[in-house]
């Protein structure tokens, strides 16, 4: 068959100037509040722009440089000829723009006709021939304000772009922010949304695609979107997402991080980005609340928000946050902070763990786990794991578990989910509300038998509430007579509040060490 160009649909996400922001800006106030002058601007971090023509076979697909956003900013438009676009415009406004965007450090950006960049870039229909190279090393953030298909009977090319995709993503470190559809109910498209190793990004008021991938597409059934955002239409709340993910990989450049390669970085910001996420009451990845199957979710995200409402400053806390690395043997594992990310190396059927202990009640529990798929160097095939997570609480420094799952944890968490076990899905989510104090442990197991080592990256943030002092059974923020009070009501049961030393009993030793931590 002859490859056409003229095969490809493109359907621009947004037909009217809009403000991107609206009254939302994911995180940025707080993130400039916390950090004022140091907070991180996007410097030293390069954009790429990949735009569809306003004008059918036109050339309009650039942003108009003349606007003061763009002042002293080295823009090139790499496919000529070029004219301006409003679309492009307002894209690159909140992308790199110097007074709206979240990274008005980035000073460098290609931008690129997106018929030019699929055939001439990305190499759709070149067999073997592989993606062109990055036009600068410093690229980290791509971004894709379109949605397109090559049509029915042209799947094949629909599923060739975005493979091609995920291995560009992985050979240069870069993100991919992609949008999707605009209009609650309306159509997905799978070019870009698709990918894997990127982001698929929705609105905040919950008007745009989703649902699962198509039964064409790769590995069918996952999950869209992967992350909400402030925008008006998806065309903005994706660059909004990019430009956060700027702000993170600015912070992964420095000394601290000097070790990490530019694919791991790409990835770390990933999670750190869905990870970070607000996830508000109304978020849920349908896990049952009731009965044997309590807490076992199928499906990681939530249909429509995906992992939540973008929030940068928090993604930027767990970044900037301890590392810790997850263990193979779960009695290894570091007891975990609040917030941080960390990885771990799985081979087939492989597994590791994280642990973490709650002195008191944490209003807010979140874990999530990613990993890339990794394409073929011949783009004709791909490996992909499959990973899924589980909390259990802990004894004796985790060499005993107690499963969670049904009824055995409605006493230890209000609501949300303590497995996560997708199997198609390169992502992993728990979400708890109000867990309960004690040890628990975090598993991560790879359930499939592909040859060879998968990375998974985590991020969490649990509610600094449930790290208050050891001791303070009552959670009065004191260690005091009320908690040797607390302890002795206690006494003889397995109350987890007041079972300090984790033996699954409150004992002398409990007491013991309320009057160690005393004061």
């Amino acid at each position: 068959m002859t490859f056409q160009r003229s095969a490809i649909l493109i359907t621009v996400s947004a037909l009217c100037v809009g403000t991107a922001m609206g009254d939302a800006d994911g995180g940025r106030a707080a993130l400039i509040a916390r950090l004022g002058a140091s907070a991180p601007t996007g410097a030293g971090v390069y954009a790429v722009q990949v735009e569809a023509t306003m004008t059918n076979g036109g050339s309009d697909y650039a942003p108009d440089l003349s606007d003061p956003e763009f002042a002293g900013k080295a823009v090139v438009a790499v496919n000529a000829p070029s004219s301006n676009s409003w679309h492009a415009t307002n894209v690159a406004k909140w992308l790199y723009g110097s007074s709206t965007a979240m990274a008005p450090g980035i000073t460098n950006a290609w931008v690129y006709n997106v018929n030019s960049w699929l055939f001439d870039t990305l190499n759709v229909g070149a067999g073997t021939t592989l993606p062109a190279a990055s036009p600068n090393s410093l690229v980290r953030v791509m971004n894709h304000s379109w949605i397109a298909s090559f049509g029915p009977g042209n799947e094949g090319y629909d599923r060739e772009a975005i493979r091609r995709l995920d291995y560009q993503m992985t050979r240069d470190g870069m993100l991919a922010v992609c949008g999707e559809n605009n209009g609650a109910g309306s159509a997905r498209y799978p070019m870009m949304g698709d990918c894997f190793n990127g982001l698929s990004v929705g609105r905040l008021d919950l008007q745009h695609s989703a649902g699962d991938t198509a039964s064409a597409s790769d590995t069918p059934g996952r999950m869209k979107p992967d992350i909400i955002a402030p925008g008006q239409f998806t065309s903005f709340a994706t660059p909004v997402v990019g430009s956060a993910a700027a702000l993170l990989f600015e912070t992964l450049r420095g000394s601290a991080y000097a070790s990490l390669s530019n694919t791991q970085r790409a990835q770390i910001t990933k999670a750190c980005l869905v990870g970070g996420a607000d996830r508000t009451l109304d978020w849920s990845n349908d896990a049952p609340q009731s009965g044997a199957s309590r807490g076992m979710a199928t499906k990681p995200l939530d249909v429509m928000r995906g992992s939540g409402e973008l929030n940068v400053d928090r993604a930027h806390r767990i970044v900037t946050a301890t590392r810790v690395n997850g263990t193979s043997v779960s009695t290894n594992a570091s007891p975990a902070e609040s917030m941080g990310w960390g990885t771990a190396t799985l081979t087939a059927n492989g597994k590791t763990h994280w642990r973490f202990r709650l002195n008191q009640v944490a209003p807010s529990f979140d874990f999530t786990v990613v990993w890339p798929r990794s394409v073929a160097s011949n783009l004709a095939s791909y490996t992909f794991a499959n990973m899924n997570l589980r909390l259990q609480r802990s004894l004796s420094g985790g060499s005993e578990f107690i499963p969670l799952e049904g009824d055995a944890g409605l006493a230890t968490f209000e609501s949300g989910n303590v497995a996560s076990t997708s199997s198609v899905d390169n992502i992993e989510t728990i979400h708890l509300v109000n867990l309960q104090p004690g040890e628990y442990t975090l598993q991560v197991s790879r359930s499939d038998t592909a040859s060879g080592s998968v990375v998974a990256y985590a991020a969490w943030a649990v509610d600094s509430a449930g790290f208050g002092p050891e001791g303070d059974v009552d959670a009065s923020g004191m260690v005091d007579f009320g908690d040797v009070a607390l302890a002795l009501t206690s006494f003889g049961t397995d109350d987890p509040a007041a079972d300090i030393d984790v033996n699954r009993v409150v004992d002398f030793g409990d007491v013991a060490l309320i009057l160690l931590n005393f004061g």
